[in-house]
């Protein structure tokens, strides 16, 4: 009887402890849009970089003209267990000499507010054609 007991104590405290290491933050739909201008690569990175400084609660992480990224940190968010759902990157490619694209990167397309981002960067650089 003894070890019935001690049998289904360990098997309730090992699905108790089990559940709670697999609970997960929710996972959001991707933000996998491109968008493309005809603008030359210097003047779209530097208004979406415009774009991007400007936002309340948002501030720029990371830089990288010559590699086309952008990242940007989340000030408001406060779950310390999702600290990397606190930033999203942004990648600026030419496509050609008067054309380029600018998109949320693979890794922070699942990342909270970057349709928002996206919007405002669009009305920046549109502002420009």
């Amino acid at each position: 009887m003894n070890q019935k007991n001690f049998l289904s104590i360990f098997i309730m405290v090992l699905f108790l402890t089990g559940c709670q290491s697999i609970q997960k933050s929710p996972i959001y739909p991707a933000y996998d849009e491109t968008l493309l201008y005809q603008l030359p690569y210097d003047l779209t990175y530097l208004r979406t970089l415009d774009a991007l400084s400007n936002i309340p609660g948002w501030e720029l992480d990371l830089t990288e003209k010559e590699k086309g990224i952008i990242r940007v940190r989340n000030l408001d968010w406060s779950k310390l267990d999702d600290s990397d759902k606190r930033l999203i990157s942004f990648n600026v490619r030419r496509v050609s000499r008067t054309e380029t694209s600018i998109q949320i990167a693979p890794e922070s397309q699942h990342t909270l507010g970057g349709g928002d981002l996206m919007k405002l960067i669009n009305q920046y650089v549109s502002a420009e054609l």
